[in-house]
This record gives C-alpha cells, structure tokens and sequence, in this order.
C-alpha cells in the first residue's frame, strides 16, 4: 500500500469515535462482568467477527456440515 491510499483511507472522526470509546470502556470497566469482558473481547477481534459472518451467511444458505462429520 503505498502513503497516498493510507491518507486517503484515514478518517479522523473514526480516531475520535475510537478514543470515545476506549473512554467509555476505562470507565465502565469495574463494572463489567467477565462474560461482559469476554463479549467485548470477542466483538473487537475483527478477523473471528468475520468468520462468525460468513459462517452464519453460509448457515443461512443452507450451506451446513452434520455434526458427525465435523467431530470425527
């Protein structure tokens, strides 16, 4: 990727939304239960959010492999 794609890709409300967010989180963070923690932990992991898409696409396209198959 070369700088000129990178700047135009950058987004400076997005570095903000990110820093509010992270924000949030210190704040709430005693509050979080550990299944919270681990739900949020989960959400922020984009390469498993992706997996979790596309397998639940392919689920709802009938695309499904028996149970016997996949623990044999």
């Amino acid at each position: 990727m070369n700088r000129t794609s990178v700047k135009e890709q950058f987004n400076p409300l997005l570095l903000e939304e990110a820093r509010e967010a992270v924000m949030k989180l210190k704040t709430l963070k005693p509050f979080l239960s550990s299944q919270d923690e681990e739900t949020l932990s989960v959400l922020m992991d984009q390469e498993l959010v992706s997996r979790l898409k596309r397998s639940l696409n392919e689920a709802s396209a009938g695309k499904l492999e028996p149970l016997k198959n996949i623990l044999a």
